[in-house]
């Protein structure tokens, strides 16, 4: 767990240009956020970083290159209080495509599961210049190491294929291809029985 760091609020203006960057190419974001995608993708973070590290949520590797936002069981639902603290900067991000943006992230809510009680991987990233290093690696082996002691599976959703190999090697695997009335698919994954 050495490699495994809880956000504090100082870091949240770096965590969220891990995730812009982390995200920058990803194709639901592209589609999302077809132009400034870097500056709306950090306001985006920002604002809701901000909201996840006092609850605890958000977890980053020493060197501040890996962002992970992680929901402990029963807990991966935002509260309409949440919502309405972050509408100003989800319109300021997503601009004209505020309505496909909201439409996928109530479409996500809708399929998310009830059951089992588990954890949930919101996001994930490795700054650009930093894959490949395996930092993101251990980030997510020490947020799964905390699952397995728990006994509880992990669900994730994953907007990029070439991700789905990564997310398989820690032993989940995909539940459902969601595809949906426009814009690219994702996918639904979990992570049962410690992965085995």
């Amino acid at each position: 767990m050495a490699d495994l760091v809880r956000a504090a609020a100082a870091d949240v203006p770096a965590l969220a240009s891990v995730l812009a960057s982390a995200y920058a190419e990803d194709p639901v974001w592209s589609w999302l956020m077809p132009r400034d995608r870097d500056r709306r993708l950090r306001l985006l973070f920002t604002a809701h970083l901000a909201q996840q590290v006092p609850a605890g949520r958000v977890w980053t590797d020493p060197e501040r290159t890996v962002a992970a936002v992680w929901a402990e069981p029963g807990r991966w639902k935002l509260p309409t209080t949440y919502l309405l603290r972050n509408a100003g900067p989800l319109v300021r991000a997503t601009r004209a495509q505020l309505p496909r943006t909201a439409g996928r992230l109530f479409a996500m809510e809708h399929r998310h599961p009830a059951g089992p009680e588990h954890w949930y991987v919101e996001y994930i990233g490795t700054r650009a210049d930093a894959r490949g290093t395996g930092r993101g690696a251990r980030v997510l082996g020490g947020l799964l190491e905390q699952a397995d002691a728990d006994g509880r599976p992990v669900f994730l959703e994953s907007s990029n294929r070439r991700n789905l190999t990564f997310y398989q090697r820690h032993g989940f695997a995909v539940h459902e291809e969601m595809n949906f009335r426009a814009g690219p698919p994702m996918w639904s994954m979990w992570r049962r029985d410690g992965g085995r």
